[in-house]
């Protein structure tokens, strides 16, 4: 359920957007919490850790910030 970044690296290749994703030069990735519950080799494509430009993020960010929001309704 949490293999977004393999699903999508797949849909997206062999899509007709391909050639405008590798020209943005985007990244899919899983977040850090999800990361580890795929396998070894997913998590060296997918995983924020093994992802050189990815910086120091887990991967939730808007999460944290719809989490956030909930207090203003």
């Amino acid at each position: 359920a949490y293999d977004i970044g393999c699903a999508c690296a797949k849909t997206v290749g062999s899509s007709s957007i391909e050639a405008r994703i590798r020209a943005l030069n985007l990244q899919f990735m899983v977040s850090t919490f999800h990361g580890h519950v795929h396998n070894c080799l997913c998590q060296l494509d997918w995983h924020p850790m093994y992802i050189q430009s990815a910086g120091n993020t887990e991967g939730e960010a808007c999460k944290h910030v719809f989490s956030a929001s909930n207090e203003l309704a």
